[in-house]
């Protein structure tokens, strides 16, 4: 009996796999093939973000975030906005449910910090939150008692530096990604101190807007994109300096303007950029990077499978998933599980 190595095994899966016609299925990421790795550059399809009513096509506007080996998908528009926290298992590709939130909610922010995820801002109905909510994984329980903001703001950035999170622009309009015109966004930035459970105002962003997105890489918080009303879809870069508490304009803007993404991924001193409305109705699956040290962009990265705004992102275990989200850049919830592997 001929005996095979795993090398070779691994290879005649790869090469089973690349012979598809179509987009792999979540089958495609189960044993040998998800155990060993997904190859670089490459999208694969994950099992659905689970709906929390059996008429939902999909989830849009939730806040995301990964803890440990585990992405918290919570809150969202199911059409109407929910509470429901969806926790995904990344070594099993596998959802499940945890306690619902304190309250329905959508198009707020996601990001995780000391074991906890907190939700900030987004709205319920007609009026913009100012909430923060914390949720403990290990625990399976939600704390609603944290001191809110002093503004209701939804279609906002969070990012996370230090022992402080930080509450990025946003709009005070609730009818949907870049609603309203240009006096509804907001360039205020709030911190928040975990340690006092205080909420303090820091400098302005340099311009008004929301449905950006934000990430942090070496010490400082990177903006990307977003609109000014429903009329200016934005390419800017924008960087602020927690110590000195200033604002700066990145050199090198994004190559594809875009709103309506709520999160961005980075893998050391690079950040992805995915997915997003171009505003004149389409939802993008274009994939862009922002190497931080080098100031440059690479485009022409494989695009994600499902185009969609609205989307969460977490990245883990060197991989960047993204959740959810909506067509053609909103009202129509996707379930969409998609990870992209640099």
């Amino acid at each position: 009996m001929k005996r095979f190595s795993l090398h070779a095994l691994l290879i005649a899966v790869l090469a089973v796999a690349g012979c598809a016609d179509g987009p792999a299925g979540p089958a495609a990421t189960q044993g040998l093939f998800f155990a060993v790795g997904q190859q670089p550059n490459t999208w694969t399809v994950l099992t659905n973000v689970p709906t929390a009513s059996p008429s939902s096509l999909g989830v849009e506007g939730m806040s995301v975030a990964s803890v440990d080996n585990k992405i918290i998908a919570a809150l969202g528009n199911e059409e109407p906005d929910k509470a429901t926290t969806r926790i995904y298992d990344v070594d099993g590709d596998t959802w499940s449910f945890g306690a619902n939130a304190p309250g329905p909610n959508a198009e707020g922010a996601g990001v995780a910090h000391g074991g906890l995820f907190y939700s900030i801002g987004g709205r319920f109905m007609q009026t913009p939150r100012a909430d923060i909510w914390s949720y403990d994984p290990a625990t399976d329980t939600w704390n609603a008692s944290l001191t809110p903001m002093s503004l209701g703001r939804t279609g906002l950035a969070v990012a996370a530096v230090g022992n402080s999170l930080y509450a990025i622009g946003g709009r005070t309009t609730t009818s949907g990604p870049c609603s309203g015109f240009g006096t509804h966004q907001l360039a205020s930035v709030e911190r928040y101190d975990i340690a006092t459970d205080s909420w303090t105002t820091v400098a302005s962003l340099p311009s008004a807007r929301s449905d950006l997105a934000a990430a942090t890489v070496g010490g400082k918080i990177y903006v990307f994109g977003g609109c000014r009303g429903d009329e200016t879809i934005l390419n800017d870069v924008d960087v602020y300096d927690p110590v000195t508490d200033t604002w700066s304009t990145a050199p090198s803007d994004m190559p594809t303007a875009r709103a309506a993404m709520y999160a961005v991924a980075t893998r050391g001193g690079t950040v992805y950029v995915i997915g997003g409305w171009d505003g004149i109705g389409n939802g993008l699956s274009t994939n862009e990077a922002y190497e931080v040290p080098q100031d440059q962009w690479t485009t022409g990265l494989p695009p994600m499978p499902t185009p969609r705004a609205e989307a969460g992102i977490a990245d883990y275990g060197g991989r960047i998933f993204v959740v959810g989200g909506g067509q053609p850049g909103f009202g129509s919830p996707v379930a969409a599980m998609e990870v992209f592997k640099p």
